[in-house]
C-alpha cells in the first residue's frame, strides 16, 4: 500500500511538472558574449518553416495578408496570400534562378527575387536578406550600419542594406529565441509581419 500511495504522489508530481510553463531565462551578465554565442548557433539552422501575417505599405498602395516561408538550405518557397479576391503570390528557387507564379498568369524566371518583384508587383523585398533577418540574424556579406540587443543578448534593431529591422517580440521554439513580431522600413516599404508559428528542420 505505501509503495502505491508513493507511485500516486510521485506520477502527480510529473504530471504536475509536465503543466508547468516552461521557465523563461534570466538576464544576460554579458549581452555582447551571449549574442555571439547566439549567432554561432542560429547559423547553423538551414531548413525551417513559418507561417505568420503580413502588412505591406508602399507608396500608393497598402496589402495585407498571410505569409508562409520554407527554407531548405539555400532553397526556399514563399507564398503570399492575400484577402477578398486580391490572389496570391508563389516565388520560389535559389541564388541562380528564381520563379514567380501568380493566378491566371504565365510563370515568370529570373536570376534574382528582387528584379522578379520589382517587375511584377511594383515593390521589392531583400529576400536573400530577409532569409536571415527573420531568424534575427544580420545578413552575411552585408554590412552592418547599427544594431542594438537586448538584455538576453538578441536583436532589438537592426540597420542594414537600407533597411531599418525592429524586433517587437521573440518566441522559444525547439530552445531557441525565434523573432515573432518584426517591423522592417526602407525610404520607399514598409512590413510589418507577426509570426503566428515557427518549426525547425
Amino acid at each position: 500500500m505505501k509503495w502505491c500511495r508513493l507511485s500516486i504522489i510521485l506520477m502527480s508530481l510529473i504530471l504536475l511538472a509536465g503543466c508547468m510553463p516552461l521557465r523563461q531565462p534570466s538576464p544576460s551578465a554579458d549581452p555582447q558574449q551571449t549574442w555571439q554565442e547566439r549567432q554561432f548557433a542560429l547559423q547553423e539552422i538551414e531548413d525551417w518553416n513559418l507561417s505568420g501575417r503580413l502588412a505591406i505599405n508602399a507608396i500608393k498602395e497598402a496589402w495585407t495578408g498571410t505569409l508562409r516561408w520554407t527554407q531548405r538550405g539555400d532553397e526556399f518557397k514563399i507564398l503570399w496570400l492575400f484577402p477578398l479576391g486580391q490572389g496570391s503570390v508563389e516565388l520560389y528557387g535559389n541564388p541562380d534562378r528564381v520563379t514567380l507564379r501568380a493566378p491566371k498568369e504565365e510563370p515568370m524566371i529570373a536570376t534574382s527575387a528582387e528584379e522578379l518583384l520589382g517587375t511584377r508587383l511594383g515593390w521589392s523585398l531583400p529576400v536573400s536578406g530577409l532569409r536571415y533577418w527573420l531568424l534575427g540574424l544580420p545578413a552575411p556579406g552585408l554590412p552592418v550600419v547599427k544594431s542594438s540587443l537586448d538584455s538576453f543578448g538578441r536583436l532589438l534593431r537592426l540597420s542594414q542594406g537600407g533597411w531599418q529591422i525592429r524586433y517587437l517580440d521573440y518566441k522559444w521554439i525547439e530552445n531557441f529565441a525565434l523573432p515573432g513580431k518584426i517591423f522592417l522600413e526602407h525610404p520607399k516599404l514598409r512590413l510589418r509581419l507577426v509570426i503566428d508559428h515557427w518549426q525547425l528542420g
